[in-house]
Formats: structure tokens, C-alpha cells, sequence
């Protein structure tokens, strides 16, 4: 056991981490210049495309998920959980990309579905209602978060949630 305090020691990250963490081919550096920033979301402009296709694809298989599990209740519980983890992933892109009410929408669904058990018919009808409203989103083209029309499509959402949700035990 040693008696004496050591002291705090910083050690220098080594030059090939630098260089995985900054790509030094296409010349960007740590220091964000607007040139930099401007470079980067021109990239990510140009996955829009791509992006709302993955979205796409996603939102296609939960409403084929939501689909099955009404009618399969021995898979009911693991179909409902890809839906949980489908809908992160969607949370985790919107912003991203410019569709921050996807993400609000997203984030909705997936904080709702993780504190059930086994969804009521209630449940279900909002749990739809979440999925139709992320297609309707990404369909349109709605980025930013909206206007007063989406702000009640939250709050009515919000709503259904708190009035259909699992009692806390």
C-alpha cells in the first residue's frame, strides 16, 4: 500500500489518434473555420437524399412491425421492441439533417413505448398515430420544428401519451 499521494499525471495522446480523429487528406483540421463548417454541411446536405430514404425504410418496418404485433401476441413483446430501437435511430438522425420535429416525434414514441409492458388497444392507436405523423413529416419536407400546426401535433400527442401510458407502480 503506498503512503505518499501521487501526483495527477497528463499524458499526451499519441500523433496517430490525432490523425483518425481528423482527416488530413481532405485537409480538415480541429479548428472549425467557416470554410471547414461550411464544407461539412455541404456533406451532410448532400446525404439528404440518402437520409430520407433510410428514414423511409425504417419508418416502412414499423408500421409492418405494428402490424404483426397486433395480430402474433407470443412475438408481441420483441416485435415491439424493434420499434423501440427503430424509432432511436430515427431520433438519433433528424436533428442532424434538419428535421428536428422527426427527432421531437421520434423521441416521443421510442420514451413512450419503453415504459410499457404489453400495449392495450389504446396504446396501439398511439403508437400508429406516432408513425403516421413521422411519415407525414418526412413525406413533406417539414424541417425546423413547425409551425403552430405541428406545435399541436405535439401537445395533442403528448396528451394521448400521458392519458394512455402504464400507471407508474
Amino acid at each position: 500500500m503506498a503512503t505518499r499521494k501521487e501526483r495527477a499525471r497528463f499524458i499526451k495522446a499519441p500523433q496517430g489518434l490525432k490523425q483518425r480523429a481528423v482527416n488530413y487528406k481532405t485537409g480538415l483540421e480541429l479548428n472549425l473555420t467557416d470554410e471547414v463548417r461550411s464544407k461539412i454541411e455541404a456533406t451532410i446536405m448532400e446525404s439528404k437524399d440518402e437520409f430520407s430514404n433510410e428514414v423511409l425504410g425504417k419508418l416502412r418496418e414499423m408500421r409492418r412491425l405494428a402490424a404483426e404485433a397486433e395480430t402474433d401476441e407470443f412475438q408481441r413483446i420483441f416485435i415491439l421492441n424493434n420499434i423501440t430501437d427503430l424509432a432511436f435511430d430515427v431520433k438519433g438522425m433528424g436533428g442532424t439533417f434538419g428535421f428536428p420535429l422527426l427527432t421531437h416525434l421520434a423521441k416521443s414514441l421510442h420514451d413512450f413505448m419503453g415504459k410499457m409492458a404489453l400495449p392495450n388497444d389504446r396504446q396501439f392507436e398511439v403508437i400508429s398515430i406516432h408513425i403516421d405523423s413521422l411519415y407525414v413529416v418526412l413525406a413533406r419536407g417539414i424541417t425546423g420544428v413547425g409551425g403552430r400546426l405541428e406545435k399541436e401535433l405535439l401537445d395533442s400527442l403528448r396528451i394521448a401519451v400521458d392519458k394512455t401510458q402504464d400507471p407508474v407502480e
